[in-house]
């Protein structure tokens, strides 16, 4: 018995009963339902079916290699092989163990995917939590019924610890620490007031967030709050600028305070190869300058760095007080072609009311492509556009460049700025498969190359970054060099992404 055909069989003696060639798989799901697009088009090609017995999970274990893509019908599974295809569990959830290589996409229909820094997965992985099928046996073969099990039964839940939410730390706020209860009105509508602790500004935010469900794809969000916000949280996630904030004193964002309140409508369609979300509504804020550290109710604290102009207690740009309404629309997708990945985002904001009453139009983009070279290494490009016809937009429309994350050679932290802004950061990543590191998996290094500019109205001259990246878990260490001024930087940083 070949490799492939001991592992079917150690399957089958982990499932109640496996589906020979002769059963067919029937389908019953609306015609808009994202999941049956995926089902059909994964049963519609080469594949193995194993239908599990839901009260047990069914292992895949390391060491071992399937030809196909596996489809797991009726529980959890765990999967630690080589997969040739894909591997799509219906009706719960799929963890990933170290070892595994997926060499398609990892899908769980009415679960979730569960990963590991040790696992690979060429494809991606994608997690239908709110639909699901039943499975109904019959002499013709096998039906999937599809049920929607978004809407959860009424409840007041607290989320995390107690209601207390995900904290974070920046130079302007100091700790950040959010609490409130999630209530499930309804099976479609959920509510969450939250109110906020700033504890160096020596504030108490409230806020109000409330989704509603309508129907499979459709969905309402009505959000209302008085907040600290930045036009610079795509250079890093609240979790890496907070830690970055504690340990290295280096926050790379400007802020403003404002009350501020928005009503979208969007919806979520999902193919065999494309994600798309779209959505539209409208806002209204009325903003507030807030000044430097020196000039708040307190320092802001750090391991390094403390006090230092550069980094904590710098001021934040002023900006134009006064209200902005405005309606807007927006997208977010993700391809896949082959090895090919493609994410974006773009958001576009038609103000109708404006300090001054100015008169702009401001869209924001967002965008990656990735794909393998030769071998293991991989080639990376991100790209980030805010471009604003029209009159100059207030400041606090502004995006900024400068120092880590963006252009580390610009000394001066975020010093480019304006409503015109480019940064295209392209990377050749070669990882060393052969050294594993427990726990962050192996190290990749890259050659990377930024360009980037940002002004008022217009883009002046392009700034340059060349140099090596050495990236290990989340951790960077990083050389760059302008090739124009010959000014060079070393640094080391924490990021998921740039």
């Amino acid at each position: 018995m070949n490799g492939a055909g001991r592992l079917l069989a150690l399957a089958a003696a982990c499932a109640t009963a496996r589906a020979g060639a002769q059963d067919t798989v029937r389908i019953e799901a609306p015609p808009r339902a994202s999941s049956a697009r995926v089902l059909r088009a994964t049963l519609a090609a080469s594949h193995d079916l194993i239908v599990s017995d839901s009260l047990r999970r069914l292992l895949l274990p390391r060491g071992s290699a399937l030809p196909a893509t596996v489809v797991i019908i009726g529980g959890d599974a765990s999967v630690g092989a080589r997969v040739r295809g894909d591997v799509v569990v219906v009706g719960g959830d799929l963890f990933l163990h170290p070892g595994a290589a997926i060499d398609g996409r990892a899908v769980a229909i009415g679960g979730a995917v569960y990963g590991s820094t040790l696992a690979r997965v060429a494809g991606g992985t994608d997690s239908y939590r709110d639909q699901t099928y039943d499975v109904r046996r019959g002499d013709d073969g096998i039906t999937l019924v599809y049920r929607y099990i978004g809407g959860r039964e009424p409840a007041v839940e607290l989320p995390v610890l107690e209601g207390l939410r995900v904290p974070s730390y920046d130079r302007v706020d100091g700790a950040s620490i959010p609490w409130g209860p999630l209530l499930r009105l309804t099976p479609g509508l959920e509510l969450e007031p939250i109110l906020t602790y700033r504890s160096h500004l020596g504030a108490w935010d409230p806020g109000v967030r409330s989704r509603l469900q309508l129907g499979d794809v459709w969905r309402l969000t009505i959000d209302a709050r008085r907040g600290t916000f930045t036009n610079d949280a795509w250079i890093h996630s609240d979790l890496i600028n907070s830690i970055n904030t504690i340990f290295a004193g280096i926050d790379t964002r400007n802020y403003y305070r404002a009350d501020r309140g928005e009503v979208a409508v969007g919806r979520l369609d999902r193919y065999v190869s494309l994600e798309l979300e779209t959505y539209a509504g409208v806002l209204t804020e009325r903003a507030w300058s807030v000044g430097s550290p020196d000039t708040l109710g307190s320092r802001p604290w750090s391991l390094r760095g403390r006090g230092d102009a550069d980094n904590l207690a710098r001021g934040n740009p002023a900006v134009t007080r006064g209200r902005i309404s405005a309606a807007f629309v927006g997208a977010a997708a993700r391809l896949e072609l082959g090895d090919v990945r493609v994410a974006g985002t773009s958001r576009l904001e038609l103000p109708w009311q404006t300090p001054g009453d100015l008169r702009f139009a401001q869209i924001t983009v967002d965008g990656t492509i990735q794909f393998p070279t030769f071998g293991t290494q991989r080639f990376r490009s991100d790209v980030h556009l805010v471009a604003t016809p029209g009159d100059t937009a207030p400041p606090q429309r502004f995006a900024y460049l400068g120092g880590s994350g963006t252009l580390p050679v610009i000394h001066d932290p975020l010093s480019l700025g304006g409503d015109q802004l480019l940064l295209v950061d392209s990377r050749w990543e070669v990882p060393l498969e052969r050294v594993q590191i427990r726990f962050v998996g192996s190290p990749v290094i890259s050659l990377r190359h930024r360009v980037g500019s940002a002004g008022v109205q217009r883009l002046p001259r392009f700034t340059q970054n060349v140099g090596a990246l050495v990236a290990l878990g989340f951790l960077r260490v990083e050389y760059a060099i302008d090739p124009a001024t010959r000014k060079q930087r070393t640094g080391v940083a924490l990021s998921f992404a740039r």
